[in-house]
């Protein structure tokens, strides 16, 4: 399974989301010691904020765990006379997280909320899988699995709870 390349095809598009807005994004190869890794790389000064991480907290999920025509036989991709590439899978489902810091409960808000406008337009994540000397595209869908956006700024992370 290549999960990093999903996991490097959301980061790329978060980051281009949040061009513009000056934000540090960290993902989920980086996330599991958020704050050691922030201060590794700042030599212990104060971190910039804001900061968005993406975590994958459960690793991801085997949609179809029994023996189908696209996990033994494959999906013909190309075919030429020279060459032909099938391409065996097996569905699943990557389950992320998303923490924003930031230094004001008004800025998180904001930054929430275009993150969440920007998942519901626009959710195809386009994934690059490097197969037998070609590069396939593949196109996939985020979705949103929650209605609740949970608020945990009393956390003892946060520099003024509440």
């Amino acid at each position: 399974m290549a999960i990093y390349l999903y996991d490097e095809s959301i980061l790329e598009k978060f980051k281009a989301w949040t061009n513009s807005a000056n934000m540090h994004i960290y993902g989920p190869n980086e996330s599991t010691r958020l704050f050691e890794i922030i201060a590794d790389t700042t030599n212990d000064r104060p971190i910039d904020l804001p900061v968005l991480s993406i975590r994958r907290p459960y690793g991801y999920t085997i949609l179809n765990y029994n023996k189908k025509p696209l996990t033994y036989d494959g999906m013909m991709l190309e075919s030429t006379c020279k060459k032909s590439i099938t391409l065996n899978a097996i569905p699943i489902s990557i389950d992320y997280q998303i923490d924003i810091y930031t230094r004001y409960y008004k800025e998180a808000d904001e930054f929430m909320r275009n993150i969440i406008f920007n998942v519901i337009n626009f959710p195809t994540l386009k994934i690059i899988i490097p197969y037998n000397n070609s590069q396939i595209i593949h196109n996939c869908n985020m979705r949103i699995n929650s209605n609740t956006v949970e608020d945990n700024s009393d956390i003892p992370e946060r520099l003024i709870s509440g």
